[in-house]
């Protein structure tokens, strides 16, 4: 979602802005607020009416109103914006935004941006390819522009090639991508040290090595790009930091580098020393050039100051140290070595015995050595090394999170974020456009209303699917629709999801007309629909909070148990107690029942206490686990029939499998003569944790 994001939208003169418009609307669609610039040639392409139609705003395109004389402030615009998006850019707007031609509005803006600016190239293949242009591309990308590349297809020329613009869809994505699913490290500083040290012999001389820069300079993009405000101690090489986040300290020697090291250091969260830092110096830098004599030369080298040391001893419990290492024999040996005496939280190790890998080339070949043991990567391009440090560094910090902060039921938490998919396979009537509709108010409906109180953290999002399959409409706008409901929570530390709950909701009818807003009152339940996706997402919203505290969901089962109570008035069996052992109203029931308090208790020690502690100890997760099956076992004799028996075996039987797989055997046996007596009918499943040996 971009809800609440401020772009700024340019539009300029391409074929191509068409697209404009379906761009706009999705970008209103995920909640932003869109200032649409367009360029005087654009308004032969589209209409500023509709463009201002579909933004709810005046389009701006001229420097002031010629009928009353308002200023429009690019100035403003570059303070006002989250981002600013160019599409469909043309070879000219490209051009003049390189070059700094300011002759309209929205080079002027652009000009102006203090917001991160995304350009979609538009233009034909032969345009697209000339040199000027692809100069005037790298230009834009050296000043921390994103460029959204042209894609292969059918141009106006009717010829085929690179030059269409990208789609709005995936323009949209890209934007979503950029403000919250790679983000991970936002708010957090990062310093890095990259290059070589030059260590002055005289004014023309010194001593070097071949470091090139580019590993570290790869790696202090990369933290950028995941929201990190870096600090580079650069070398002297020739390289350029085209992110905007990215603060550039430049120096020269080995001692330049330590002191900005150690003064930038205790203010970061994370520090990466990539540099190829001098261990020693000329003890005595001669003034002016060392004229060249016929007898040899002899220079006292004395030791620099060991950046790395430093700093290990400067590090706080909430910092992270990683270090670097370029070996030419005993690798690991050496890196291990280096790791424990510099006090670091993990060593990157190359080698110049690898082809492809270590000073000037493009790509690299590693390995991450950790207290827990050693991973090797294949060769790389040194971009994708630095994801993959990126990512170990982000894991770090994770778990970092997970010691420090200490999860309760009234912590902040997660924000749902649900998909909702409607497949109108059996369509009885002729009007189709109330199916598009109805997709988009359910999405709204789900995903902009705010269910609780709690304030909840961005990156934090409980991920729920609502997929619907229509079984029957007619005309009136009457519904019989078959919904299956997912929902998923992060395992802390890895990017596996948990399943926390999954429903077949066999038959919900309601009536939907064209165009009707879908709204919740909770004491007033005339809509069916709404009654049944509000008792979902506080069912689910309470079985999160379940795992994040022990009985921490209870506001939430609560307001799922009052729908469910007052929404059985409404006629539809799926909220008639007693109908069925599996309607919406026994599920609740059955989960909020005293009887099943361990199921709940179960929900905290198998996920928090459980799989997020396998990630920092496996034995201790696993033993949490083994302890939730206890409770299931006695939530089971009490309540046989209980829907979440069910969901926690049958659903999560892949996952039960895979904890186990490398435990004791007295640990397999207590789990699979519990799972084995509830659900039988998966026995050759659980027969697969006494037989895996690994």
């Amino acid at each position: 979602m971009l809800r609440g994001k401020k772009i700024v939208l340019g539009v300029t003169g391409s074929i191509a802005a068409y697209k404009a418009a379906v761009l706009l609307r999705l970008l209103v669609k995920e909640g932003a607020e869109v200032q649409v610039v367009m360029t005087p040639s654009a308004k032969e392409f589209i209409t500023p009416l509709t463009l201002s139609t579909l933004s709810g705003r005046p389009v701006l395109c001229d420097f002031f109103n010629a009928s009353d004389g308002a200023w429009h402030s690019h100035v403003e615009l570059g303070l006002w914006a989250d981002a600013m998006v160019i599409a469909p850019a043309t070879a000219s707007t490209l051009g003049k935004m390189a070059n700094g031609i300011a002759d309209n509005l929205l080079v002027t803006s652009y000009l102006s941006m203090k917001a991160p600016v995304f350009v979609a190239p538009a233009m034909d293949l032969d345009m697209y390819a000339h040199p000027s242009t692809q100069r005037s591309i790298e230009v834009l990308k050296s000043y921390g522009n994103v460029i959204i590349e042209a894609a292969q297809g059918e141009l106006a020329s009717h010829l085929n090639g690179k030059g269409r613009m990208e789609e709005p869809e995936n323009i949209v994505g890209q934007l979503k991508d950029f403000f919250f699913e790679s983000r991970e490290l936002r708010g957090k500083k990062v310093l890095v040290t990259a290059g070589p040290t030059y260590e002055k012999i005289d004014p023309v001389r010194f001593i070097g090595n071949y470091s090139s820069g580019k590993m570290g300079f790869a790696i202090a993009e990369e933290c950028a790009k995941r929201g990190a405000d870096v600090t580079l101690v650069a070398g002297p090489v020739a390289l350029k930091t085209p992110h905007p986040s990215i603060k550039r300290v430049d120096v020269e020697s080995a001692a330049e580098m330590y002191e900005a090291s150690v003064s930038e250091f205790p203010s970061c969260d994370v520090a990466v020393l990539s540099a190829a830092v001098a261990d020693y110096r000329p003890a005595v830098q001669a003034s002016e050039k060392i004229k060249r004599a016929s007898q040899g030369m002899t220079i006292e080298l004395e030791a620099n100051n060991d950046i790395a040391a430093a700093l290990g001893r400067m590090k706080e419990p909430s910092q992270r140290l990683v270090g670097f290492a370029l070996e030419t024999n005993n690798g690991e040996f050496h890196a291990r070595e280096k790791l424990s005496k510099k006090n670091l939280d993990f060593i990157v190790l190359n080698s110049l015995e690898d082809k492809g890998a270590g000073f000037a080339y493009d790509t690299n070949k590693v390995s991450i050595i950790d207290k827990e043991g050693k991973t090797d990567y294949p060769l790389k391009s040194k971009s994708d090394v630095a994801k993959d440090i990126v990512s170990h560094i982000s894991k770090l910090l994770m778990l970092l999170l997970l010691m420090l902060l200490p999860f309760t039921a009234s912590a902040e938490g997660e924000e749902l974020n649900a998909t909702v998919t409607l497949n109108a396979s059996k369509v009885q009537g002729s009007n189709t456009e109330v199916f598009d509709q109805l997709q988009e108010a359910l999405v709204e409906f789900v995903n902009n209303r705010k269910w609780t109180s709690n304030t909840y953290e961005e990156e934090e999002r409980i991920a729920c699917n609502f997929s619907f399959v229509v079984n029957s409409y007619a005309n009136d706008g009457s519904f019989d629709c078959s919904l299956m409901v997912q929902a998923t929570r992060p395992v802390y530390g890895s990017s596996y999801l948990s399943t926390i709950f999954k429903y077949e909701d066999k038959s919900i009818k309601f009536k939907y007309q064209p165009f009707d807003r879908l709204e919740f009152i909770e004491d007033n339940l005339d809509n069916n629909l709404t009654a049944v996706i509000a008792f979902y997402v506080y069912a689910i919203i309470g079985m999160d909070m379940d795992t994040m505290g022990e009985l921490g969901g209870s506001e939430w089962l609560n307001k799922a148990l009052t729908i469910a109570n007052n929404a059985q008035n409404l006629g539809d069996a799926g909220w008639r107690a007693g109908s069925s052992n599996n309607n919406r109203y026994s599920i609740i029931d059955d989960y909020m029942n005293g009887a099943m308090e361990p199921v709940r208790k179960l929900m905290y020690k198998y996920h928090r206490l459980g799989l997020d502690t396998m990630y920092k100890n496996a034995d201790n997760g696993r033993k949490a686990i083994t302890e939730s099956f206890d409770l299931l076992k006695k939530a089971y004799e009490d309540r046989p029939m209980a829907y979440f028996t069910k969901l926690l075996t049958e659903y999560k039987v892949d996952e039960i499998v895979n904890v186990y797989s490398k435990c004791t055997p007295e640990e397999k046996k207590t789990v699979v003569d519990i799972l084995s007596n509830i659900n039988p009918s998966l026995s050759s499943e659980w027969e697969k944790i006494t037989k895996n040996n690994n």
